[in-house]
């Protein structure tokens, strides 16, 4: 299995510059009652601390031989007379904030009246610099607070202590280097750094205190973001606010239209900013993200001074549009900090209060600094934080700066938007996997070493033998022994890599896997399977976790709250497993009434054709006919949801020659193309064939007054493969019927997502036409929500469609919906 990540797979995260110092400015260990900050003096420098570049100067990889260097080295000081990682602590009181400090020393020699103090660090060469306190700040500080802590404590003189870093040169010698630099204990610079960091973060505090104060009184007067709260989102309110307020597990099982995001978002809000937690609002999809910053504008409308940000991916924000970040050969990596300083823009846009991509990109690039690096920095100084599932789930690009340690991570509160779709990315997130193609590019790499072939060729020589089984199969995929002999050689690679200064990604993203690889291979655990595919042409080997649940939980329990919403999140028991949210009565699921009158949604099942895979050719002319029957029965928009392309393709050739204006989406559409479909289902009258499933199902808002429906062609269930074999016997070996809960639950799912883009609020008046004979069966017409039997039933179409007419005719002689 794969644990919570190990330090060496530290430098694998998104933010991938700052792998072992980065900005800290979320505020753990304050009580502003009190006025007193207890914190570790680790986190006090890192307080505020921005890197002066992002280029790394050092290989960050390796951490562990930095650790045994440096044990190694403290052993040999302990038998020698010294004592190792001693605690010490310092009490200060500095514009009206009590700071109470705490450190580990280490290695320190006493004798009558004096003390000896040793800080160790680690360095890749010989130190090129003459003054630690000029080229190493954060060093040099770290040793004076433990000579001032220890003056305090001991009744030293300062004059009796003497200190120095002791800087250890990895120049692959066997023997590491010591290099000693003596601290000036009474040098005014380093005084006055030192006292200056301390005022500036009782200065921040202070500051902090009196935002909070404004916050707090603004949010006595605040209410809702809209006039009034819908039916249901009162319950919301009040479960949200009971959840955080005892640290505890949520399921909101609500209906598209619900307003789910401006009854989460208040009721969190009443607790997390009184309580100076962080709120991180987590959603897949740039729509959504779009309704919380709109709700968040309102917000801070109503008088409710806000701080939020959107972290997106670091492509979508770079400003040199390279998919892969490469800080070697970036402008907008050097003189960060300073071109930061300088520029003021940290507090430019602070003062923005919502900081948006596109703010974001333009301020970054006006002071020339890396974008998607600012971000992070700011994040810690805003109340809200809203980002994608994989920054806080994802063990490689977690945010380490909120979720590495338990102080900061019990500090934050988890929103998790369309929740049903967080299950299948964590499959994703554990599942790790290794491809030729990285192996054949380290082979051609004209820098490849002797040494390094030698390590790569038993993986040539063993995907050569996999691709022979592959073949022979006849399958894409195959499953390969769990005792496969795996040519990983761990700790070869491990020395391999911490050689280079700045390895090449193909190498960065091998070590990675065979880091993930070390931890399952030869362990007995009945969640993992090993499989090899082709796939694109690249040939792979990956562990495939069917149940990463346990994985979930340990993120969840180490945060102060979680609280899961969707429009499909039922059966409770299938997602509350899944999410890993815990049992026993722990976790509270509310389901929440549809907000509109019944009668607005009209649903009819069409039980003639049959839909499923092996009868489509033989009814796809039937199916065509249906569907051209209903749009010309009443012209306007409808939208068609199939269960594959494949299957859409096979349904638009029949189409083609009829009269009926269509518009279909096709495979890998780009953002822009995304938005000017969008455009046009909003603007024209057609049949707009799409996928279920896909990025018009679901998390979108069509504003268009001609939408008269959808036609939702058969329960989507997801295809037959080795895959989901493997999780229909991880359903099974837990007693669970593997059918519904491996394909029928995702399937309907995908059905109900598809179904909530008709109607969005009270005036509106829908229709929903599901074909295939399989909705009027268990297990599929007991998973239907309840607000689609209208007096307890479904109607039936089994002839034509003048009732879709009828009730469709009721509406155009009423109100009309707002745009």
């Amino acid at each position: 299995m794969i644990p919570a990540p190990l330090p060496a797979e530290r430098v694998f995260r998104g933010d991938r510059t700052f792998d072992y110092v980065y900005s800290k400015r979320m505020i753990t260990g304050y009580d502003p009652e009190t006025k007193t900050f207890r914190t570790g003096i680790g986190d006090l420098l890192n307080f505020g601390w921005l890197p002066e570049s992002l280029v790394p100067s050092d290989n960050p990889l390796s951490i562990h031989a930095r650790q045994r260097v440096h044990s190694a080295f403290a052993r040999s000081m302990v038998r020698n007379g010294w004592e190792k990682e001693v605690s010490v602590s310092l009490d200060l009181d500095v514009m009206g904030i009590r700071f109470l400090i705490r450190g580990r020393l280490d290695l320190i020699r006493e004798s009558d009246g004096s003390a000896e103090v040793l800080e160790i660090k680690t360095l890749d060469g010989k130190p090129d610099f003459t003054d630690p306190v000029q080229s190493r700040r954060n060093n040099s500080l770290q040793l004076y607070f433990y000579a001032k802590a220890l003056s305090s404590a001991r009744g030293l003189t300062p004059d009796s202590i003497s200190a120095s870093l002791v800087f250890l040169s990895m120049d692959n010698t066997s023997e590491p280097e010591a290099h000693y630099f003596p601290l000036d204990l009474s040098d005014e610079e380093l005084e006055g750094s030192w006292l200056r960091h301390i005022r500036d973060t009782a200065e921040f505090l202070i500051a902090e205190d009196a935002r909070k104060s404004i916050q707090l009184s603004a949010l006595g007067g605040f209410h809702f973001p809209y006039d009034s709260p819908r039916p249901g989102q009162q319950q919301i309110l009040s479960d949200v606010e009971n959840c955080i307020e005892n640290k505890g597990y949520l399921m909101l099982a609500a209906p598209t239209g619900t307003g789910k995001t401006a009854a989460v978002l208040t009721g969190a809000i009443r607790i997390t900013l009184p309580r100076r937690l962080t709120l991180f609002f987590l959603t897949a999809k740039n729509t959504h993200k779009s309704i919380v910053l709109e709700t968040l504008r309102i917000i801070i409308k109503k008088g409710v001074p806000l701080r939020g940000i959107v972290i997106t991916a670091r492509s979508e924000v770079c400003h040199r549009n390279r998919p892969r970040c490469l800080p070697d050969d970036c402008p907008y990596a050097v003189d960060f900090r300073d071109k930061i300083h300088e520029s003021g823009i940290m507090k430019e846009l602070l003062d923005h209060q919502i900081i948006g991509p596109d703010i974001l990109m333009t301020i970054a690039e006006r002071a020339g600094v890396c974008a998607f690096e600012l971000g992070l920095c700011l994040a810690t100084q805003c109340d809200i934080v809203i980002c994608d599932y994989n920054y806080v789930f994802d063990p490689h690009v977690f945010l380490k700066r909120f979720f590495l340690e338990q102080n900061t991570a019990e500090m934050c509160a988890l929103l998790i938007d369309e929740a049903a779709n967080l299950p299948s990315r964590a499959i994703d997130y554990y599942s790790p996997e290794i491809r030729l193609s990285w192996i054949e590019e380290l082979l051609e790499d004209g820098s490849c070493t002797g040494k390094r072939e030698k390590l790569l060729h038993p993986w040539m020589e063993r995907f050569g033998e996999w691709t022979i089984l592959l073949e022979n199969s006849g399958e894409d995929e195959i499953e390969l022994p769990s005792d496969t002999d795996i040519p990983l050689q761990t700790d070869s690679w491990f020395k391999e890599i911490t050689e280079l200064r700045d390895p090449p990604e193909p190498l960065r993203e091998l070590f990675k896997a065979i880091i993930d690889f070390s931890k399952i291979s030869g362990v007995s655990d009945s969640r993992y399977h090993l499989l090899y595919r082709l796939e694109n042409g690249d040939r792979i080997l990956q562990w495939f976790c069917t149940d990463p649940s346990l994985f979930l939980r340990e993120r969840l329990e180490s945060c102060h709250n979680s609280i899961a919403f969707s429009a499909t999140l039922t059966p409770f028991d299938h997602f509350e497993y899944l999410l890993g949210f815990p049992d026993e009565g722990r976790t509270v699921s509310r389901k929440i009434a549809w907000p509109f009158p019944k009668e607005n949604l009209g649903v009819w099942i069409s039980p003639v054709i049959d839909t499923r895979y092996r009868s489509r050719m033989e009814s796809a002319a039937l199916l065509a006919r249906k569907i051209c029957e209903i749009y010309s029965a009443m012209t306007g928009t409808w939208l068609v949801f199939f269960p594959s392309y494949v299957y859409l393709e096979l349904i638009a050739d029949h189409l083609k020659d009829s009269s009926v204006p269509l518009l279909i989406q096709t495979p890998g559409m780009s953002r822009e193309e995304r938005a000017g479909f969008i455009e046009r289902i909003e603007s024209e009258n057609q049949l707009v064939l799409t996928v279920s499933g896909g990025v018009f199902s679901e998390g979108i808002d069509l504003r268009s007054e001609n939408l008269l429906g959808a036609i939702i062609v058969g329960p989507s269930l997801p295809g037959m493969n080795l895959r989901m074999k493997l999780l229909s016997d991880s359903y099974r070996l837990r007693e669970l019927d593997p059918f519904i809960h491996t394909w029928a639950i995702p399937g309907m799912v995908r059905v109900i997502q598809a179904a909530g883009r008709l109607i969005r609020n009270s005036i509106e008046r829908k229709a929903l036409v599901l074909i295939g004979k399989r909705f009027t069966k268990y297990p599929y017409l007991g998973l239907l929500p309840e607000h689609w039997f209208r007096d307890g039933s479904i109607q039936l179409l089994c002839g034509g469609v003048c009732g879709i007419t009828d009730f469709l005719r009721k509406e155009k002689g009423g109100a009309k919906a707002p745009p």
